[in-house]
This record gives C-alpha cells, sequence and structure tokens, in this order.
C-alpha cells in the first residue's frame, strides 16, 4: 500500500520546476492523459483561494482556472506514436475504465511539495487505481507503458515553484488561507490530451474524453 502521508508531506525547500526534462524544449508536443478541473467549480474556487493567498510570492507561477489538472498517465512525444496507434490506445484505455465508476472525493489543505503547492484528494487510492486501469490499457495497445508506477500521488497543482525559495513562509501563508470546511468534486471522465509547456505553463487541447463507468 501506498504511504501517502510521505508522498504528501510538505518541503522545507522548493526548487525550479520548469528544468527541462529529457526529451523536452520548447516546441515539444506530448500525449498524457489527465483529469481537468473544467466542470469543478468548488476547486476552482479553493485553486483561487490559495493563488491570492500566495499571490505576493514572486517564486510562484500560479496556475490559470484553465489549465488546472491532475496529471495521471503519460503515453509519449507526439512524433513517436501515429494516429492509428493513438487510437488504439484509446480504445483499450476506454475498455478499462469503463470498468471503473465516477469518483466523488474532496480538497482541503494544500501542501508545499519542492516544486509547487498542490491539492491532495481525500482519497488518493482512488485516483491510484484510475492510473492502473490506464497503464494497463496503454501496455494492452503498445504492449508496454512509459513512466514508473511507483511514486504517484494524485494531486491538483495550484502553483509551480520557478525558484530555489524557503518554503516556511508559503505555508504560512497557505494555513491562514485554510478554509473551514472541505470543497468537493465529482469526477466522471479523463482527458486524453497533446499538451506542451512553451510558456513556463502546461497547456493542452482535449483530443478525447472517456467516461469512468458506462
Amino acid at each position: 500500500m501506498t504511504d501517502y502521508s510521505a508522498l504528501y508531506a510538505d518541503n522545507d525547500t522548493m526548487t525550479d520546476h520548469w528544468w527541462w526534462r529529457p526529451g523536452w524544449r520548447v516546441g515539444t508536443r506530448f500525449y498524457a492523459w489527465h483529469i481537468t478541473q473544467d466542470d469543478q467549480p468548488e476547486v476552482r474556487d479553493l485553486a483561487q483561494r490559495y493563488r491570492e493567498a500566495v499571490s505576493a510570492v514572486g517564486t510562484l507561477d500560479p496556475i490559470p482556472d484553465e489549465w488546472l489538472h491532475m496529471t495521471m498517465q503519460g503515453v509519449g512525444h507526439v512524433e513517436d506514436i501515429n494516429v492509428a496507434a493513438l487510437d488504439y490506445v484509446t480504445l483499450r484505455v476506454a475498455g478499462r475504465l469503463r470498468a471503473m465508476a465516477p469518483i466523488t472525493t474532496s480538497y482541503r489543505r494544500a501542501h508545499v511539495t519542492s516544486e509547487g503547492v498542490m491539492l491532495p484528494p481525500a482519497d488518493p487510492e482512488a485516483f491510484t487505481e484510475v492510473r492502473r486501469a490506464i497503464r494497463a490499457g496503454i501496455t494492452d495497445a503498445l504492449g508496454e507503458c512509459p513512466e514508473p508506477e511507483d511514486g504517484f500521488g494524485a494531486h491538483v497543482s495550484v502553483a509551480y515553484s520557478n525558484a530555489d525559495a524557503d518554503a516556511a513562509p508559503i505555508r504560512a501563508a497557505l494555513d491562514q488561507a485554510e478554509p473551514a470546511a472541505p470543497s468537493t468534486a465529482t469526477y466522471t471522465q479523463v482527458s486524453l490530451i497533446r499538451m506542451h509547456r512553451d510558456h513556463r505553463m502546461y497547456e493542452w487541447d482535449v483530443l478525447r474524453a472517456v467516461p469512468l463507468g458506462d
């Protein structure tokens, strides 16, 4: 069983999130599965509450509502996956997700990671199970799945760190903004996206929206 308390433990210091990962540069396009937050008003309101709390922190890049998301699973670089393969991935993932159910969860306390501020769901294991289903569908289609299975901690990021910084004042500001009651969300689908980070933000087009359950 994953130790989520360790995955969601606050960091004392922060560092730049925007270093270029291997294979990434301006112009890179990448396929991935995300859960977007377009239809989650309470999550967006909570994100705004925390964005306002840390708005004076110059080492944080706040994430606008339209780019709020929960990262689930990468598929691969656009140039490495042809249309037929991507369609087959979508078909096999959709088949796996039909066996799942929509997820109702809640968010409240923001956490400080080494590279940003994020909101963990109250029941992260439910999202881990969805990710396992996505990974199984990708493996069905491609014979393998990129990225390690271990170490996944579902979260919606609120801001990314753009420099080395002391996390203590950020933690204090978030504590002052913590709401009295949690925000709730019900997720009924997962999206296949084509994403990039050309502008120091993850931006994307939604290619497919696959339902959880029948």
